[in-house]
């Protein structure tokens, strides 16, 4: 049996001490439990507090990623909504736009058609009422913005084109009616023989008149019935010193007997414009301005024009 001796040293000196010895080996034995006992409950402690600290940082690491998370997610509904707000904003500047050129077309179609603007002000908003209204229930949403919005593109877009195609349209009518014969050939004259069968001044016999003769004082200006380019300017057979204007719609007027000429051939001449002088040129029993009005080379009545 092997002997363990304890050495303790204290105020009287060096003791040695037997673990033989009941007493002294329950004492060592409970003190080395007591102290292994210690070691261990430290170790749990330690491993404790270890695995304890990791979790808490695991527990950080997932806040931390679901933080993250959730920023890139707000960034992304950000940056949509941004989206959003920059094709509204275009789609409204787009509406803007067309309101603008609608409005501008209005008020030219207004004018040109004596429309009193008092009636139809288009920079007057809309009169809309009705009486209380009553809520669906139903909410707005950007879906229903976006589609509100396009469609009410296409409708302006679809205005514009027919507005543009009743200006042209306008437009043509107002050439037309400006480019036919229109303003009476003398200003202050009166019709001395009209157009149709007469009995001819010089043979007594019948004979058809294919214009209408205008007297009035002496040397009065002839003035161009409608806008035109001069074709002919000077003399001509029984015509005498004779204006022929063309205005490009397939009438030409013809100016006969004048005593002087105020255009030349090629000349660009405006309704109501000085063209001639009366006179008596030509076969004519006295002064006198013979207007005729050739459509498409026949010769019409020129009354219809005389009178509007």
């Amino acid at each position: 049996m092997t002997k363990i001796t304890i050495i303790k040293h204290d105020r009287h000196g060096m003791k040695q001490i037997a673990l033989t010895d009941p007493t002294v080996k329950r004492k060592f034995v409970a003190a080395a439990i007591g102290a292994f006992s210690l070691i261990l409950g430290m170790g749990v402690g330690i491993g404790a507090l270890v695995t304890g600290k990791q979790k808490d940082f695991e527990r950080i690491a997932a806040l931390q990623n679901r933080v993250t998370e959730s920023q890139v997610a707000l960034d992304e509904y950000k940056a949509q909504v941004q989206n959003d707000l920059d094709a509204m904003s275009l789609q409204v500047g787009r509406l803007m736009a067309q309101s603008t050129r609608l409005n501008a077309l209005g008020n030219r179609l207004t004018e040109a058609n004596n429309i009193s603007p008092d009636e139809f002000n288009l920079n007057a908003e809309p009169g809309i009422g009705g009486s209380d209204a009553e809520p669906t229930g139903e909410l707005n949403t950007p879906q229903d913005l976006y589609q509100h919005l396009f469609s009410l593109e296409a409708s302006f877009i679809k205005q514009q084109e027919q507005l543009s195609i009743l200006s042209q349209l306008l437009d043509q009518e107002s050439n037309l009616s400006q480019n036919t014969p229109h303003v009476k050939p003398l200003a202050d004259g009166w019709i001395s023989s009209r157009y149709g069968k007469r009995i001819d001044p010089f043979t007594g016999q019948k004979a058809s008149h294919a214009g209408v003769d205008f007297s009035g004082k002496y040397h009065a200006d002839i003035l161009a019935s409608a806008e035109g380019i001069v074709v002919w300017a000077g003399k001509r057979g029984n015509y005498g010193l004779m204006v022929e204007i063309d205005h490009g719609n397939g009438y030409t007027p013809r100016y006969a007997h004048d005593q002087s000429l105020d255009v030349t051939l090629g000349k660009r001449v405006s309704a109501g414009a000085k063209i001639a002088t009366m006179g008596k040129s030509g076969r004519a029993t006295s002064e006198h301005l013979h207007f005729e009005v050739l459509k498409h080379g026949h010769k019409v009545n020129p009354m219809p024009f005389v009178k509007s």
